[in-house]
């Protein structure tokens, strides 16, 4: 998830799922943030901490949002953009 306040995410986090929550280094997109598992479930809450990071874009045209997704099962591989409306979704 692209985030603009990893902190306020956190808090709603953790007051749901009472857990502390993971920081996460994200260098591929310029950013910091918090990761949070829940059942089998891995969400990632990432907030750009450079001019250079693609979040910046995305929470500009969507808000704060789906990033990308890696979902389990099918043909691995990376699913088109232009039929995502521009999601970055993997299949593993």
């Amino acid at each position: 998830m692209a985030v603009d306040d990893v902190a306020r995410i956190r808090r709603w986090y953790v007051a749901i799922t009472r857990q502390p929550g993971t920081d996460i280094t994200r260098p591929d997109l310029a950013g910091v943030g918090v990761r949070f598992v829940v059942g089998p479930h891995t969400f990632d809450f990432v907030a750009p901490t450079s001019a250079s990071s693609p979040l910046l874009a995305w929470l500009d045209t969507r808000g704060p949002s789906p990033y990308a997704a890696t979902l389990i099962g099918g043909r691995p591989g990376v699913l088109d953009p232009a039929k995502t409306h521009g999601a970055r979704l993997a299949l593993a």
